[in-house]
């Protein structure tokens, strides 16, 4: 059975919940907002709602939380070390209310979702809070903050249909699109629908407006995420909602890097695997979390598949496309997670040479099956195996990256590196953005940020590689290492 969403899943008003904040209510003057965000992209992308939010009521967003009148935390629960991150970090804004000019602290995103009752009495100086879907109305909300009688109900935005564009926090070259909100998997580990309920996928004219907009405004890379992409538009009616959405985008051909993250492994079809092949504009990139391939251990996840299967999918992808990057994420130490399943994971890992991978130990999470379930292992013995797991991709990745050498590829420039300011940092087709999967040095050449260069590739590291542009002399000392 689905957790009780039926909260999260309704339209219509909100009541929201407050703390206690000052007491008397400070009028706001100067109407100005600090925005934290923390978490994943789609919460950045709901942040960024947020501000849209803020500024049709006449708010003006600040970077500096010591002279905000209004600080806005949007929070993440997704496992223990992000609940921590979160209550920190609002306890941290709560001190500018006696040491800075904030007014008003407000909580928003995932864990006001999964902890709402329990938020006031933990941290009573936040003033109010938000989940996400209640987060489109913060600018009403904080219009009538100091207003006798305001109403204490508002209406929401209907999350299939948003008619705007939001403020980007992105890079002016690239941007994210969110398709779908929740989802509907019923994984014993997440809690992702406890905090963002059942998947509500946006309507598709709303999307394509919205990519029109994005390519005028020069966007060169937009990166479609949702918690399962590939269920877009079940809630709509559609089948293979995701391959159409993708020809349409293809179709209006602004934007020239389209990328895809979040693909449940069972919904890949052959239809959108065949529109990712002949689509010029979309990236040869998929991120599917596969989680595990033991059969035991998925069928305790509750996720369908086997080792055997797992191994079905990904040669039907590179068959289509022989040079896509794949990515995935694993969970090792999952509750009765034997040496042998993880023996088993181990093996399929050298089997697959994924492109990139990432591993994260078992994390409980309250209001989960596998919270309670038997046969729960050790903190450490948890850790020692993502240990292995890791440094067995670390060499699968190097060893990738060292046949690129001598290649000519296209690279996205996105600025000076934060390794060196006298190199340029940029993305190769196969590494997603905001430092998912290592970067691209540019060791020679100027470029701005967004421009797509042809570079050849000089020397591979696990997750870097560093190039050299074409058409630049080479420096004959960067050939001889």
């Amino acid at each position: 059975m689905h957790p009780d969403n039926s909260g999260a899943s309704s339209l219509g008003a909100i009541s929201v919940a407050v703390g206690s904040g000052h007491g008397e209510k400070e009028p706001l003057t100067e109407k100005t907002v600090s925005i934290v965000s923390l978490g994943c992209p789609k919460n950045l992308v709901d942040t960024e709602n947020m501000i849209r939010a803020l500024e049709e009521k006449g708010f003006r967003i600040v970077p500096d939380t010591e002279s905000a009148e209004v600080i806005v935390v949007n929070t993440c629960s997704f496992v223990t070390d992000a609940r921590r991150e979160s209550v920190d970090t609002l306890l941290e804004m709560a001190r500018f209310k006696e040491e800075g000019k904030a007014k008003v602290l407000v909580g928003t995103g995932c864990l006001v979702s999964r902890y709402r009752e329990q938020l006031p009495g933990l941290i009573p100086e936040v003033d109010f809070l938000l989940s996400p879907l209640e987060e489109s109305t913060i600018g009403d909300r904080l219009s009538s903050w100091n207003v006798p009688g305001a109403p204490t109900a508002l209406p929401l935005i209907d999350p299939r249909a948003i008619p705007f564009r939001p403020k980007r926090l992105t890079p002016s070259h690239r941007a994210y699109l969110k398709v779908a909100e929740g989802c509907d998997h019923t994984c014993t580990f997440c809690a992702i629908p406890l905090s963002r309920g059942l998947q509500v996928s946006r309507t598709r004219e709303s999307l394509l407006e919205e990519v029109r907009q994005l390519g005028g405004e020069g966007v060169v890379e937009l990166t479609l995420i949702a918690q399962d992409l590939t269920r877009y538009g079940t809630d709509l009616g559609e089948t293979e909602g995701l391959a159409k959405l993708l020809e349409e985008i293809d179709r209006i051909g602004r934007i020239p890097w389209i990328r895809l993250l979040y693909a449940y492994p069972t919904l890949v079809t052959d239809r959108l695997l065949d529109v990712m092949k002949n689509a010029p504009t979309v990236v040869k990139y998929l991120d599917i979390p596969l989680q595990h391939v033991a059969g035991n251990v998925l069928k305790r996840m509750n996720r369908p598949g086997n080792r055997d299967s797992t191994k079905r999918l990904i040669d039907r992808i590179r068959e289509a496309m022989p040079d896509i990057a794949l990515r995935t994420t694993f969970i090792v130490g999952f509750p009765g997670e034997t040496q042998e399943d993880f023996e088993e994971l181990s093996e399929f890992v050298r089997w697959a040479r994924m492109d990139n991978l990432g591993v994260f130990p078992f994390s409980r999470e309250e209001g989960t099956p596998s919270f309670d379930m038997e046969g729960q292992i050790p903190a450490r013995e948890k850790n020692r195996r993502r240990t292995v797991l890791m440094g067995l991709q670390k060499d699968i990745a190097l060893a990738l990256k060292q046949e690129w050498i001598g290649k000519t590829v296209p690279v996205l420039i996105e600025g000076p590196s934060e390794q060196s300011p006298l190199v340029l940092s940029g993305r190769l087709p196969s590494m997603a953005p905001d430092g998912i999967d290592g970067e691209a040095l540019v060791l020679s050449g100027q470029a701005p940020a967004g421009s797509v260069v042809q570079c050849r590739i000089l020397r591979a590291h696990p997750y870097d590689v560093e190039v050299w542009e074409n058409g630049v002399e080479e420096d004959p000392s960067l050939m001889s290492s």
